[in-house]
C-alpha cells in the first residue's frame, strides 16, 4: 500500500512512487530521499503485478538485483548464469511490462532502473553479471523507445561498487571513501523521477564517484 505525503512546495509533492527492492542499502537511501521531497511510495517485491493494479504510481524505481562474484569463463557455472538473469534482467522486465502500460494509462511517467559499470565493461571473469546488466541497458533503450509516444520515460543508472557496509565488509582495504555513496545515488533517482529531468529518456547514466 502507499502512503500519501502532503508536503507542499518540494520537487515530488503528493505523488506516489513505487520502489522495488527497497529494503537494501540503497534502497532504504533512495525511499529516504524521496520522502524528502515529498513523494510517496510503496514497497512491494512480491507481487508486482498487483502494485500497478491499485492506483497508478507517478514513478516506478526499480533496485531489485544481485551480484556474483568472480567467475572466469571456463569454470562458468550456468546455474550461476540463469540466476543473474532471472535477478537483475527479468525482474526489470517484468517491472517494465506492467509499469509501462500503467503509468501510460495515466498519461505519463517514469520508470527508473539500476544496471552497473560493469555493463559497458569487458566483463573479464564476471561475465554472468555483466551481461545480465547489459540487458537492462538494453531494455530500457527498447522502453523508452516505446514509451516516448505514451509520455513514459525510462531511464537506469550504472553505479560502480556502492558504499554499503556489505561491500566495505567484502573488501576492506578497498577506498571506500573513492565510491559512490547510497544518499548520493538516491540524489540522482530523485532527479530522474523529477519534473527537471523531463528531457531525458533512454538514457544509462554513468555515477562511479571516484571509484
Amino acid at each position: 500500500m502507499a502512503r500519501e505525503a502532503d508536503m507542499a512546495g518540494r520537487a515530488l509533492a503528493g505523488r506516489r512512487i513505487i520502489v522495488l527492492g527497497a529494503r537494501g542499502g540503497l534502497g532504504r537511501s533512495v525511499v529516504e530521499r524521496l520522502r524528502t521531497d515529498g513523494a510517496s511510495d510503496a514497497l512491494d517485491e512480491a507481487s508486482v503485478a498487483a502494485a500497478f493494479a491499485a492506483s497508478p504510481p507517478a514513478a516506478v524505481v526499480n533496485l531489485i538485483g544481485g551480484y556474483t562474484p568472480p567467475q572466469p569463463l571456463p569454470g562458468l557455472d550456468i546455474a550461476t548464469l540463469r540466476e543473474q538473469l532471472e535477478l537483475n534482467l527479468v525482474t526489470a522486465a517484468i517491472v517494465t511490462k506492467y509499469a509501462l502500460p500503467a503509468l501510460a494509462e495515466q498519461g505519463g511517467g517514469t520508470i527508473v532502473h539500476v544496471s552497473s559499470r560493469v555493463a559497458v565493461q569487458k566483463g573479464e571473469n564476471s561475465f554472468a553479471y555483466s551481461v545480465s546488466k547489459l540487458g537492462v541497458v538494453r531494455l530500457v533503450e527498447a522502453a523508452a523507445a516505446e514509451g516516448r509516444e505514451l509520455g513514459v520515460r525510462v531511464n537506469c543508472i550504472m553505479p560502480s561498487i556502492i558504499d554499503t557496509p556489505t561491500n566495505r565488509a567484502a573488501l576492506p582495504g578497498a577506498e571506500h571513501d573513492r565510491w559512490p555513496k547510497p544518499s548520493e545515488l538516491a540524489a540522482v533517482l530523485a532527479f530522474l523521477v523529477s519534473d527537471d529531468a523531463v528531457l531525458i529518456s533512454g538514457a544509462a547514466i554513468p555515477v562511479y564517484g571516484r571509484a
